[in-house]
């Protein structure tokens, strides 16, 4: 076994710090996308769920938005990430059971309307699976023209459900 040398250490040690940066940056856009940032720890595992959920969105739209916005988009990159908010989309509706929300004494920046205009909720959350199916489509046939154009789609999806049923931030 070999000693790692001095520049070893120090290029692991930059990684170290980079995957760091990394993590608190995805964290904070999940903050946009989903709830508070800070989950109390006595915090429902549904809400604990969700909040990651949404982190996790966000986090794939970004990578996605960013890549869209390079010279030279990767689909390496993209394609997963716009499987991955498809996946999630479809999840949103099991993350806000009866019991997890401001009503029930939850701290949560989901509104009250999430349970009491559960069809307005639905068809928002359906409007998102649209959204990422399609997205998920143009990732998958490399259509980088599309995806810049249907982003904004997906972005209005999103908004759209911000704005009617997650407390403003």
């Amino acid at each position: 076994m070999s000693v790692p040398s001095l520049a070893d250490l120090t290029v692991r040690a930059r990684l170290g710090l980079t995957a760091v940066t990394l993590a608190l940056l995805v964290a904070g856009c999940g903050q946009q996308a989903g709830e508070t940032e800070t989950a109390e720890a006595s915090a429902p595992p549904i809400v604990v769920e969700r909040q990651e959920g949404y982190k996790a969105l966000g986090a794939s739209f970004k990578l996605i938005n960013d890549q869209l916005k390079s010279g030279s988009p990767d689909m390496a990159q993209i394609a997963p990430a716009a499987e991955r908010m498809h996946d999630l989309a479809q999840q949103i509706p099991n993350w806000f059971p009866a019991g997890s929300g401001p009503q029930d004494g939850v701290k949560t920046d989901a509104l009250e309307t999430v349970w009491t205009n559960p069809e307005g909720f639905a068809a928002a959350q359906q409007r998102l699976v649209g959204a990422t199916t399609e997205l998920q489509q143009l990732a998958a046939a490399g259509d980088v023209a599309g995806l810049q154009a249907h982003v904004r789609v997906v972005g209005a999806s999103c908004g759209g459900c911000h704005d009617n049923f997650r407390a403003e931030q």
